[in-house]
């Protein structure tokens, strides 16, 4: 069929999955700002740094999309569930292990980000909340992935509607309390996205397990398969080495900011939302090309993959460079809504500016990350991400 009718089918339900997935992050944002900058401040650190120590697993779910990508454009349905199988496996061992040391943990892992007494308390009950709903987030990625592998975003765009109105109610609810339900403070934010995360993990594993799905994950394809799990790591660690590289680079600039006090980690909070969800359709792209490239690729086509590469990226340019320009002009519009007044909306704005300038080569870099990660080739980009 038509490759822009391909990119189109696939891409536009990632888009607005991924542009859905993040709009309780930015309420969770909206309703944590209204508490004070502090909080903003610790919001930052803590959601960084277990977006940091994400990226183990993040490596096993773009290998396992890849991986069963290329089953289905090879028409090896059973070779793709095997492969689906062995990477849910993995991922909840994986995030079960990190549950139990993140929650221990968390107080020195803060103490290594900031010497404020009160930004290390906040950030320490944020943190510990996130890895509590730890093993939700992964469990709906590794599905989420899967699924986009066997060329269906529509069942992971319907999970995430369900999962994102509850977590839009649960949010300002665990913040704030009502009723019978206690005000948790800033770790009500994570905690309630968790519930939002949890609930698309569910009705994810509704689709797969119930046959609804080219990928039918079995009890048979969860027992350890060992040259499947080799293979999956083969594919992994250059993909969770990118990962740790691009989001350590983070870490640092935040360790970095910390001593600028709170108002500085306040505006680095709210300009990396806002850009993160300003990206969410190049996420959608990438994710569109990795299942293309994958499928073409094990369909013995791979001049028609670098033609779905080309025409994405061109697409790309001219749909970001407008979001990139539309930020910049109504930063201090933005910034303000989150809560950014006075001294404060002056930083957010620059923040904000000056991460939207380099949102189209973000983006377009992103594009190619998924084109060669979908035929199989993971360390081009893991060295790309270490020379930057």
């Amino acid at each position: 069929g038509s490759i822009g009718w391909g990119v189109t089918r696939l891409s536009v339900p990632m888009c607005v999955e991924q542009v859905i997935r993040n709009i309780d992050g930015i309420l969770e944002i909206y309703w944590i700002g209204s508490l004070g900058p502090e909080f903003l401040a610790a919001t930052s650190l803590g959601f960084m740094t277990i977006l940091f120590l994400r990226s183990f697993g993040f490596g096993i779910r773009i290998a396992g999309q890849a991986l069963v990508a290329q089953r289905i454009g090879a028409e090896d349905g059973e070779g793709a569930s095997a492969v689906a199988g062995q990477a849910i496996l993995i991922l909840l061992i994986y995030a079960l292990a990190f549950t139990a040391l993140g929650f221990v943990f968390s107080p020195y892992i803060m103490a290594l980000m900031t010497s404020d007494p009160v930004i290390l308390r906040l950030g320490t009950s944020y943190m510990r909340a996130g890895f509590a709903v730890f093993v939700a987030w992964e469990g709906m990625f590794v599905f989420s992935n899967i699924l986009r592998g066997a060329g269906e975003p529509g069942y992971t765009l319907a999970a995430m509607i369900a999962g994102v109105c509850l977590s839009i109610a649960a949010v300002p609810l665990l913040i704030f309390g009502a009723g019978p339900v206690p005000a948790m403070g800033i770790a009500g934010g994570f905690l309630g996205m968790g519930v939002g995360r949890f609930t698309g993990w569910m009705v994810m594993l509704y689709v797969v397990a119930t046959g609804r799905s080219r990928v039918k994950v079995r009890l048979r394809d969860l027992r350890p398969r060992p040259d499947i799990v080799r293979r999956l790591i083969a594919l992994a660690w250059p993909v969770s080495v990118q990962n740790l590289l691009e989001r350590g680079a983070n870490l640092i600039l935040l360790r970095m900011l910390s001593p600028f006090g709170a108002f500085a980690l306040a505006a680095w909070a709210v300009g990396n939302r806002v850009t993160l969800i300003a990206r969410m359709p190049s996420f959608g792209l990438q994710g569109s090309v990795r299942t293309l490239v994958g499928q073409n690729m094990g369909a013995g086509q791979p001049e028609r993959a670098v033609r779905t590469v080309k025409y994405a990226l061109a697409a790309l340019v001219v749909f970001m460079g407008a979001v990139s320009l539309g930020l910049f002009i109504f930063a201090p519009r933005i910034v303000a809504v989150f809560g950014m007044k006075g001294g404060a909306a002056g930083i957010g704005t620059v923040a904000l500016r000056i991460l939207s300038v380099g949102l189209v080569m973000e983006s377009a870099r992103r594009v190619v990350t998924g084109a060669f990660q979908g035929s199989g080739q993971t360390k081009p980009p893991m060295l790309n991400e270490g020379i930057v």
